[in-house]
């Protein structure tokens, strides 16, 4: 019994949860509208009791009320843009939907449902931040959006799904000297390649686009935090740079640069964790430490008091998405993987710790760490790894300290060199202890 009730239960809830926000809409502008808390309730309920029947007695039960239901919300329509001038059609359309996720919750996509309720009440509250996004929007970067739709849904699928380690590698080394273990492990796919680009590209886009829309109202820290997705190397720049001309800031502008530095782990983990399971089981106690106290610092730093000058910042970042900068970062993973690949058979780890430093310094860690756990558990050992990405991680984490050193104010750098020796002894506890 209890079992169907759950259905009704949450379409319910889910027509609630996008009424209440329609009918703090209306009462705010004072609109003419159809749709309101009790109209949105009624809805997704029609819609799950539609399917309901229609699954357990007729289908056509449910063209018909969905057809019913469309009939009377386009007379709704025509009324409301005849006699009160309201033009648009975000409630009607809402309402539409509300019918379809109550029939979501019928056939037991209650998941489905919940998460396109919560979704689209987002959307209908941020229309403001939508509209003001919008404005903003240059066409460059709308170019490079559909560039990164390009990418990512139509080269990619196309792209071979098999190695070329042999054939790449062997055109520079002779296959008679590179030793039996040189395939153990195969790195050279251009599908899985380019998906890593697709996902470190999209993943710096989504940090971009969350700072285009609330950076300016978020302030310098959390929009660092929001940068760690952009980038942290790129955000942590920019933040030196701003300590310049604030220096009475320096709590917000360290808790920008560790925010960033903290939110930059999730790419390690989401690579780590795609590449190689049994590899991010192992690392993931001590980056997960150093996580948390990263974001601990960061938002310890940011409670502090904050002068009111400095609530709003507008950033200057670019669109980190465009075809040279994807083609880059392949290079870039191509030849970490190809390094790695060459270093563990010919030279073994510590030629490939050497390269992972240098890297570190230079904040090309993505590839390196793809490299790592690409090739941990055949070329390289499971400790080896672990302690490279550590290492890895931790150099890129203090490299902003020489970022500020270098470009920003200098009276930041005692602070940040003590929290990074706080970092050094998580990661050593991490290391030693777990």
């Amino acid at each position: 019994m209890l079992q169907n009730i759950i259905p009704f239960a949450i379409s319910i809830l889910i027509g609630a949860l996008i009424g209440v926000e329609r009918e703090r809409k209306k009462q705010i502008d004072k609109e003419k509208s159809e749709l309101g808390i009790r109209t949105s309730i009624l809805v997704s309920l029609f819609g799950t009791i539609a399917t309901y029947l229609a699954v357990n007695l007729n289908a056509y039960i449910f063209l018909i009320s969905f057809s019913a239901l469309t009939i009377l919300t386009i007379i709704s329509h025509y009324y409301l843009t005849i006699n009160h001038k309201a033009i648009g059609l975000t409630n009607e359309i809402t309402l539409l939907l509300i019918f379809v996720y109550g029939s979501l919750c019928a056939i037991n996509h209650i998941q489905l449902a919940i998460a396109l309720g919560i979704i689209t009440t987002l959307i209908l509250s941020t229309k403001d931040t939508l509209h003001e996004f919008a404005k903003t929007l240059q066409t460059k970067e709308l170019y490079n959006a559909l560039l990164f739709g390009i990418i990512a849904f139509i080269i990619l699928p196309l792209l071979p799904n098999q190695n070329f380690d042999t054939q790449i590698v062997g055109y520079f080394i002779p296959q008679d000297l590179l030793p039996e273990t040189f395939n153990a492990v195969e790195v050279l796919n251009p599908f899985l390649i380019w998906m890593l680009v697709v996902v470190i590209s999209g993943i710096s886009f989504i940090g971009y686009i969350l700072i285009k829309l609330f950076g300016q109202r978020l302030g310098l820290s959390l929009s660092g935090m929001l940068g760690g997705l952009y980038s942290s190397t790129a955000t942590s720049l920019y933040l030196s740079q701003r300590s310049k001309e604030l220096s009475h800031a320096k709590k917000p502008i360290l808790a920008g640069i560790f925010l960033a530095s903290s939110i930059s782990f999730i790419k390690t983990f989401i690579f780590v964790k795609a590449l190689n399971e049994e590899l991010f089981l192992r690392i993931l106690p001590t980056l997960f430490l150093m996580f948390i106290y990263l974001l601990g610092v960061g938002l310890f730093l940011y409670f502090g008091k904050e002068t009111k000058k400095i609530q709003k910042t507008k950033t200057n970042f670019k669109s980190p998405f465009n075809l040279l900068n994807a083609l880059k970062i392949a290079g870039f993973i191509v030849m970490a993987l190809i390094f790695a690949k060459v270093a563990l058979t010919l030279g073994g780890p510590n030629l490939y710790y050497g390269i992972a430093t240098i890297s570190a310094f230079f904040a090309v860690d993505d590839p390196i760490v793809i490299s790592t756990a690409t090739t941990a558990g055949s070329l390289l050992s499971f400790f080896d790894a672990k302690l490279i990405i550590v290492l890895v991680t931790f150099l890129n984490m203090i490299q902003k300290g020489f970022i500020m050193y270098f470009f920003g104010n200098k009276k930041f750098v005692k602070p940040m060199i003590l929290i990074y020796l706080g970092l050094l002894l998580v990661t050593l506890s991490g290391i030693v202890y777990l």
